[in-house]
């Protein structure tokens, strides 16, 4: 039985071929197929970890992390001893009532629909980052009384800037005339333009006060109760929790919930990207093995002068597996600091910049999640494994005398 420092001895000397330092073109080859794997599947996942946690933030900086609703939808008319009920949860920072509603703005000729949402917006401003996301007017809670704050977007669809008046319609009648129900309308003054960094927002929501919303709404209710969380991580948990304590009359949401075809966009694009950059290990693997099997051909006396000598079957056949450990986890060790480095560097002086004028994100934004640096390597170290199994097999087939006799 050999030691298993011969096994590592001869693994290297294979690997190596008639050089002393670098492996053999084949075998680096493979080398190079799960440097290149490894590395590509930790900084796509570490970018599409960065995009979801940037498109999260934005979210949650125009919108609540948790929304309540009444069970059918209607209007809340306690909106003031049910906040009080949330807030009493010791994972709740803050909570606000918010009127949802469509509405239409003009100015001038420029016309453009809008999902306005009524707002208080000192106790908005602790649930969301509407104040930090304002890139125009400063708005306070005395201006904002007969005034609107919209996305920038939508002031340059109107036209229109802070200090300028925009006309506010509600477009279903509700104000009765001798003409008919007319709808409520009412002029407005821009008083703040915000950016979100989402233009699917900043192109279609507003915001006015709760007594404005009321007016175009009719009635003294709001359509949900928004909240914000101290940890800003445990949304789903105080969810439940709240689902609980408020009972089966409400509908509780967190944000993974509300906006759940973005998010779930993204995890699906994450894992077809997993998937295809892990077949770059696989085909890695495809390259080893036939490699392994090509070493096994060319090492065929010397596999069978190490038989005649006393090595067993299983001694030949950890020489070939040591080989496939050496390029796997050489490899892996490799990619996975190249990863880490380029991470680093990408997260601490941006190097890579998103080329489009006026996209909200100037840098590729990185988020490194360590169950990644555990699973990815474990993945390619597996792989590396079984790729040496069909040729190290092969080895036990070999027939000493007869290998010896015929050469």
């Amino acid at each position: 039985m050999l030691g298993n420092l011969f096994h590592y001895k001869l693994a290297l000397r294979y690997l190596r071929g008639r050089h002393k330092l670098l492996f053999t073109f084949p075998n680096l080859l493979s080398l190079l197929g799960i440097i290149i794997g490894v590395f590509s599947l930790l900084v796509v996942s570490s970018v599409m970890n960065g995009m979801a946690a940037d498109m999260q933030q934005r979210v949650l900086a125009s919108q609540a992390e948790i929304k309540v609703y009444q069970k059918n939808y209607e209007p809340i008319q306690n909106s003031t001893e049910l906040i009080e009920k949330i807030e009493q949860n010791e994972s709740v920072k803050a909570a606000s009532a918010v009127n949802e509603m469509e509405l239409l703005l003009q100015n001038k000729n420029s016309i453009t629909s809008t999902v306005c949402y009524g707002i208080d917006l000192h106790k908005h401003n602790q649930i969301t980052g509407l104040n930090d996301k304002m890139r125009i007017g400063a708005p306070d809670v005395t201006s904002f009384q007969n005034g609107i704050i919209m996305g920038l977007d939508m002031s340059l669809t109107l036209n229109v800037t802070v200090g300028e008046y925009v006309r506010v319609t509600s477009p279903v009648g509700k104000r009765a005339t001798p003409f008919g129900l007319l709808p409520k309308t009412k002029k407005l003054k821009v008083v703040g333009i915000f950016i979100s960094g989402l233009p699917q927002y900043d192109r279609a929501i507003s915001y006015v006060s709760l007594q404005n919303s009321h007016f175009f709404s009719e009635t003294a209710g709001v359509s949900q109760i928004e909240v914000k969380t101290k940890d800003g991580i445990s949304s789903q948990k105080v969810d439940k929790q709240l689902q609980r304590s408020l009972g089966e009359n409400y509908v509780v949401e967190d944000w993974s919930e509300f906006e759940a075809n973005l998010f779930n966009a993204i995890k699906m694009e994450k894992a077809v990207m997993f998937i295809v950059l892990a077949l770059m290990i696989l085909l890695a693997a495809f390259n080893m093995s036939g490699n392994y099997i090509k070493l096994v051909a060319e090492k065929r006396v010397e596999i069978g002068v190490l038989k005649a000598m006393g090595a067993s079957d299983r001694d030949v056949v950890k020489i070939f597996v040591n080989i496939g450990a050496i390029i796997g986890i050489l490899g892996t060790l490799i990619g996975l600091f190249l990863a880490g480095v380029v991470i680093f560097l990408q997260a601490k002086f941006q190097i890579v910049q998103i080329p489009v004028s006026g996209f909200p994100m100037a840098g590729l934004p990185v988020a490194v999640r360590w169950s990644d640096f555990v699973l990815v390597p474990v993945i390619a170290i597996i792989i590396s494994f079984l790729a040496t199994l069909n040729p190290a097999g092969k080895t036990a087939k070999i027939d000493p005398i007869k290998t010896i006799r015929d050469n």
